[in-house]
């Protein structure tokens, strides 16, 4: 089914439960970089058949849902993607009001490899302390684990979560003077029911479309820096080189306040992702 665009915006979680009957449906509570101002941090709502997976929770994340009276404990499934604050300055809010206000665990994918990075890095400074004994990250989330598929030529994972499929990869983000797997700093995207991808954060990396089978893949929600040099982000420019055909599965997200002054449709693209509307398939 080829990509259909609602562009009534979304006032509800309700409202994206019932768009999603029997389609796959994306919507993103923010498409912005991370010192958006305008479109808060990139961060992404699969649904499908109503149930509704949370991708990356920023540090702006808990404010743009609010603003739509959605809590960041309403979602069946979260995943994050990398250990940046865009993409988990909300974690905490998530963990400690699910514990203390809720008594349950969210239900979070991760892989071994990630979930002792984002504790030991990331979050055991604000959540392992408690007023008993210390906590670990299973004390506060019920962790689903995905299925290693391969490590070469760079790590793949799988998991179904209900009727979504999802395939997760390792992408190349920072440092930004090595494409050596083993000196990479943990980062992923993922490729959803094998025909829709949401790449995160990525340096340029066109040999990612080899490694995903593009030619299967419908749509590409590609990060997009638009000033230069493209250190640890794939710059608008270098995205403008990819051939057209791949171009025109492209919609830009991760931008900046100043995306108005580029016209993405001129120049091949499918456009700038926007916030709260569906993109479905």
């Amino acid at each position: 089914m080829p990509l259909k665009i609602e562009h009534q915006e979304i006032s509800s979680l309700e409202e994206i439960k019932n768009f999603s009957k029997h389609r796959l449906t994306f919507v993103f509570a923010g498409v912005g970089s991370a010192f958006s101002k305008k479109n808060y941090q990139t961060s992404l709502i699969v649904a499908k058949n109503g149930v509704l997976l949370l991708v990356d929770i920023g540090t702006t994340i808990p404010t743009a849902l609010s603003k739509k009276n959605i809590k960041l404990t309403d979602f069946d499934y979260y995943y994050l993607t990398h250990s940046h604050a865009d993409h988990i300055g909300g974690v905490e809010e998530l963990l400690l009001t699910s514990r203390y206000l809720l008594q349950r665990k969210p239900q979070i994918i991760i892989t071994e490899v990630y979930q002792d990075l984002l504790w030991e890095n990331s979050l055991k400074g604000g959540c392992g302390h408690n007023e008993n004994e210390p906590l670990n990250f299973s004390d506060l989330a019920q962790i689903l684990r995905p299925i290693w598929i391969k490590s070469h030529p760079r790590a793949i994972y799988q998991i179904n979560i209900a009727d979504i499929h999802l395939t997760i990869y390792r992408t190349i983000h920072i440092p930004g003077n090595t494409q050596e797997w083993s000196n990479l700093f943990w980062s992923t995207g993922i490729l959803v029911d094998n025909k829709v991808v949401f790449t995160a954060d990525t340096q340029f990396d066109p040999t990612l479309f080899e490694d995903i089978n593009v030619s299967q893949i419908e749509t590409i929600f590609h990060d997009c820096q638009l000033f230069n040099p493209g250190t640890v982000h794939a710059t608008y420019q270098q995205l403008k080189t990819l051939p057209f055909a791949l171009r025109n599965k492209i919609l830009l997200t991760h931008y900046g306040d100043n995306f108005e002054q580029y016209d993405p449709d001129a120049d091949g693209f499918r456009g700038f992702t926007k916030p709260w509307i569906c993109y479905s398939w």
